[in-house]
């Protein structure tokens, strides 16, 4: 939006690479969301609880249910029928976005997820170079 006013205005082409950072955070951040990655809690070296970990049950119930499961869903191959599914459709959309966080401890997960990042961050450098240099490229509007 910035950028298509000062292109219709009668401001000189060296104020249309004002909104580089702009484009820049919201290509890269828009690019990693896409990956499944959240560059917030990516900086605070955080994850979300998956469902499951969240409605986890008494561990030593859980072993004991463990190889009875296991065998009916490799054949299934689904996981709708896990008792954590319910639980979390109730759940309101705020609650899920805002979910218990907790530290990453394995480092391949750290070394993937910065590699998401990186991605991110080259990717959304290049498309802002891509939309300021259209911008750029275009005449005055001369409109106001």
């Amino acid at each position: 939006m910035a950028d298509l006013l000062l292109t219709l205005s009668h401001a000189g082409r060296a104020w249309r690479v004002l909104p580089f950072l702009g484009y820049f955070i919201g290509f890269a951040t828009l690019i990693a969301a896409w990956k499944g990655m959240c560059v917030v809690l990516h900086g605070l070296h955080h994850r979300h609880l998956r469902p499951w970990e969240l409605f986890a049950d008494d561990p030593d119930e859980k072993l004991a249910n463990e190889s009875q499961e296991t065998l009916a869903s490799m054949a299934s191959n689904s996981f709708e029928d896990e008792p954590w599914v319910p639980r979390y459709k109730k759940r309101n959309v705020v609650r899920k976005v805002f979910d218990r966080q907790i530290w990453i401890e394995e480092p391949a997960l750290r070394q993937i997820q910065d590699t998401i990042f990186l991605q991110a961050v080259l990717a959304g450098f290049v498309l802002s170079c891509v939309f300021v240099g259209v911008f750029c490229g275009v005449p005055k509007g001369n409109l106001y």
